[in-house]
């Protein structure tokens, strides 16, 4: 299951009975595991939390403080650990987790809601939004309104063929680490929080894409409508065409037209190859293509020229 982010529970406000927040810095820490305190012992041999939890204390004392046990579960030490902390049955966050959140830099809510129904609709959230989101491997671009998802093994030419892609008028999405949301029946997809503003050209390292393409050509998510598996022409593979049968691929539960192609030489090529599949795809649906649109092909692609 993919990680949820601080930052992504807290949109759920209604459904955590959310009554204020505090510190968003640390908002895109990953979240894994809830942790409910419900005791005032002294706190003495107290394990830490396991790593990227969400930690409850419940109720917080009358003087906005916390006992001591509950202090030692936000001593530096233990805090690593420590995501997002919330603050049960309150209306407002106390003093003390306001400046715990200052000093620590970790988001802070308070809760209408009990430990209990709050830690509850936590865990569900998490497992919800996590089952309902994976990462791939591939480059995903927009083209002619479509959003294309590219997958190849290494090196086969996937981000070249992509960047000719937008050369000749599409949109760029994400390189290399792809992440993929269901939202009811749609895909989404965007780029992963620490690549998705890079580009990895064969030979070039990183580059930014609002470099690389310019900024008009990039957006930071894209709803998926295709994908296409471009395959190496080995003897065996013979039987696979170029623009091969129509297939459909599942991933987290949403189907989605797929293409199994064979990789036509250099980037150009291959970019006409999705051309091409997106063409059909848009026909079969009773759309119409611009007469203006680029033409690939021509056998001047980037993996012709060593990009």
């Amino acid at each position: 299951m993919t990680p949820v982010t601080v930052k992504e529970l807290l949109t759920g406000g209604e459904r955590l009975g959310i009554t204020q927040v505090a510190e968003l810095l640390g908002s895109l820490s990953p979240v894994r595991h809830v942790f409910t305190d419900l005791t005032a012992g002294d706190g003495q041999g107290r394990r830490p939390p396991f790593p990227h939890t969400v930690m409850i204390f419940s109720p917080a004392l009358p003087n906005g403080g916390i006992s001591a046990g509950r202090n030692s579960h936000l001593s530096p030490l233990l805090s690593r650990n420590i995501s997002c902390v919330a603050v049960a049955e309150a209306q407002g966050i106390p003093d003390f987790f306001r400046q715990f959140s200052e000093r620590a830099g970790t988001p802070v809510f308070s809760s209408r809601y009990d430990a209990s129904l709050l830690g509850s609709r936590l865990i569900g959230l998490i497992r919800e939004r996590g089952g309902q989101r994976t990462m791939v491997h591939g480059v995903l671009v927009q083209v002619l309104g479509l959003g294309i998802l590219i997958r190849g093994e290494s090196g086969i030419g996937k981000t070249a063929c992509s960047l000719d892609l937008v050369e000749g008028g599409g949109i760029w999405v994400a390189d290399d680490a792809v992440v993929l949301e269901g939202r009811g029946a749609v895909l989404y997809g965007r780029g992963h929080e620490k690549t998705r503003k890079w580009i990895a050209p064969r030979g070039r390292g990183l580059v930014r894409a609002e470099v690389l393409v310019g900024a008009e050509a990039v957006c930071e998510e894209a709803r998926l409508d295709l994908i296409v598996d471009f395959v190496r022409n080995s003897g065996k593979d013979r039987a696979v065409e170029e623009n091969g049968r129509p297939s459909v691929c599942r991933i987290v539960g949403v189907a989605l037209p797929c293409r199994r192609i064979v990789a036509g030489g250099d980037s150009g090529r291959m970019a006409g190859q999705v051309m091409a599949v997106a063409g059909d795809l848009l026909r079969s649906q009773g759309g119409e293509i611009s007469d203006r649109r680029p033409v690939w092909g021509d056998g001047k692609g980037r993996a012709a020229s060593g990009i």
